[in-house]
């Protein structure tokens, strides 16, 4: 089956501004040609590009096909956006869609459920405690252990701590404040377990749980908590005809919360389409009907893990197992929906009978695909690694230039069809470097690369009336490692120079970093070592790793494991995962006019 291609992302997605200009009056003879080439060339700036904005957190999961008939249940397994616990594998959501057409979803053929297990669920990617049919209360701390010692607070969040205000004997003196307001006291027992509760319409709800697990009466009065949950005082209400975005509650029982779309979903290639809002929104590819989804946040994250499918073996047998994971299972993984290409797998193989990975058990491989210029002019670079266009692969989920047999890779940090450069506007690029326009006439644009404000290349690039091949090209070129880069190349399409409407038209932009990353033979990275560098990259474990506990495979990608026993067998899930540390003030990338998805992403994109 074709698998879903997500992209959490908690981050931010901006709406593209478009600029039109209106030309109005008496045009005479002498200006028409002109004027109405300026009404054509900027008419062109009115169409929407769907590019996401520099430095948004993107988290991608499966991909999955979307063509007429396919039908998919996307859960906590394969969909990283909803609530998942790595400690136990439970989970409460599940999204099922079904396609009566290529990227078509009929009213009622999207469904979302929220099941009840043991007074808890999820909703669009949160967990809460369900206080009673539709009145859920958001679950904000979920400790396993910790120390709580008198003058050292625990910070619950939303203005709420709990305090340690004396030891007698076994007993300890809690306190719950609220904006350092006392809320209310308890003495509690060595052992027991105890509970604060809160008025919501007349009824008292827990908002924070736990056991006092050990009493240490000292000069520095210290107690030990176990199993500490702090719920929201302020729950959400959920009804049957609740409008969520396209969806609307459709049932709320004791055992689930069901909803179902009110409206048609259409899905037309390269176009983001938003599908539960705040949570799940899918990018179809750009030449085939495969889909990606992706979760963004408004809000300010320090970390959070984005974790790809998991995998669970039965360790009770006597026979070894395997776990392999490409693009379609990971998200993390460097996925091309342009091209509908990826090129990363991880194999992870344990021996029979213990949780040992044998020497080459543990395996990551990306295989190098050339990809043609769309400049027609880059072609004939003469150079080897990137005549007749560059290698590409993915490494830790981003997309790189391969430059052969130990020669390193370098980050592609630009690929972008169009822009409209206007005249003293300066373009920032990455790694210090800007473009501008720093000159025209007629049909002659003269164009200044810089970097950190020093000009670093300048050239007249003269397009002509005609338009004739070979004169359109800025091309910026570095030598890294011995091989002569295009740094950074763009195609000038046309030149318009007409008073407030001079601008030059770019085409084709193509910018690649100036440091590689090196990757020679022998290079050691978490637990693998590269042992092949031509024609593909392969890095292996050179020694045995513990499955124990979570191993770092390479810099960026880990995988996690909980453990289950079932009728006496002993059933072991794996997940691969990357840590994320942001700072992210505002998400949204620019969409279409008729399609602005919703972004999300908690901190229990993996859960807790």
């Amino acid at each position: 089956m074709d698998n879903f291609y997500f992209q959490n992302i908690k981050s931010k997605k901006l709406i593209s501004n478009t600029k039109v200009a209106i030309i109005m009056g008496t045009i005479d003879d002498n200006h028409v040609i002109l004027q109405i080439k300026h009404v054509v060339f900027f008419l062109l700036v009115v169409l929407c590009i769907i590019i996401p904005v520099e430095g948004a957190i993107e988290q991608r999961g499966q991909l999955i096909s979307i063509a007429k008939g396919d039908h998919h249940i996307l859960n906590a397994e394969n969909c990283s956006g909803f609530y998942y616990s790595t400690t136990s594998g439970t989970y409460y959501e599940s999204l099922e869609l079904t396609f009566s057409e290529d990227g078509f979803i009929d009213t009622g053929d999207a469904i979302y459920t929220s099941k009840i297990t043991s007074g808890s669920t999820a909703f669009f990617g949160k967990k809460y405690k369900v206080l009673e049919d539709g009145m859920l209360s958001e679950s904000l701390i979920s400790s396993g252990s910790r120390d709580l010692q008198r003058g050292n607070d625990f910070d619950l969040g939303n203005g709420c701590k709990l305090v340690l205000q004396g030891i007698n004997g076994n007993y300890a003196l809690l306190e719950l404040q609220k904006n350092s307001t006392s809320v209310t006291t308890k003495t509690v027992e060595e052992g027991s377990k105890f509970n604060f509760t809160t008025e919501v319409d007349g009824t008292e709800y827990v908002i924070l749980e736990g056991t006092l697990e050990k009493v240490l009466d000292s000069k520095d009065p210290i107690v030990r908590l176990k199993s500490v949950n702090h719920y929201s005082d302020v729950p959400r209400k959920i009804e049957k005809g609740d409008e969520y975005g396209k969806f609307e509650v459709t049932a709320v029982t004791n055992k689930s919360i069901e909803l179902k779309n009110s409206a048609p979903v259409r899905m037309h290639l390269a176009d983001y389409v938003t599908i539960l809002d705040d949570l799940i929104d899918l990018r179809v590819a750009d030449t085939v009907y495969r889909a990606c989804s992706y979760n963004m946040t408004k809000d300010t994250i320090t970390s959070y893990k984005i974790r790809g499918t998991s995998l669970t073996v039965n360790r009770s047998d006597s026979s070894p197992d395997s776990c392999n994971w490409t693009a379609d299972s990971f998200g993390m993984l460097f996925y091309d929906p342009e091209y509908d290409l990826s090129t990363e797998s991880l194999e992870m193989s344990l021996d029979a009978g213990n949780d040992w990975i044998p020497e080459g058990g543990l395996v990551y491989e990306s295989l190098p695909v050339k990809i043609a210029y769309k400049n027609p002019e880059m072609m004939d670079y003469q150079e080897e690694w990137f005549n007749q266009g560059y290698s590409m692969l993915g490494w830790d989920g981003k997309k790189y230039a391969y430059f052969g047999t130990d020669q390193g890779i370098v980050n592609i940090l630009l690929e972008e069809d169009d822009k409209i450069l206007y005249p003293d506007e300066e373009y920032n690029l990455k790694e210090g470097y800007t473009l501008e326009v720093t000159d025209l006439d007629s049909d002659n644009a003269c164009l200044t690369l810089s970097r950190n404000n020093l000009p670093v290349y300048s050239s007249i690039i003269s397009p002509g009336k005609s338009a004739d091949l070979g004169t359109h090209t800025f091309l910026y070129k570095k030598e890294l490692n011995g091989i002569e880069v295009p740094l950074f190349s763009v195609y000038v399409d046309s030149v318009m120079q007409g008073g407030e409407l001079s601008a030059v038209s770019l085409k084709y932009l193509l910018h690649f970093s100036d440091s590689p990353l090196e990757l020679g033979y022998g290079k050691k990275l978490g637990q693998l070592t590269v042992v092949e560098t031509y024609p593909k990259l392969r890095l292996e474990n050179k020694h045995e790793v513990w499955s124990g506990s979570d191993i770092n495979v390479t810099e960026e990608i880990w995988i996690g494991r909980f453990e289950k026993k079932t009728s006496g067998n002993l059933y072991v899930t794996f997940y691969p995962y990357m840590n994320k540390v942001e700072n992210v003030e505002s998400i949204l990338p620019s969409v279409s006019s008729w399609s602005i998805p919703a972004i999300s992403v908690e901190e229990y994109l993996v859960g807790v």
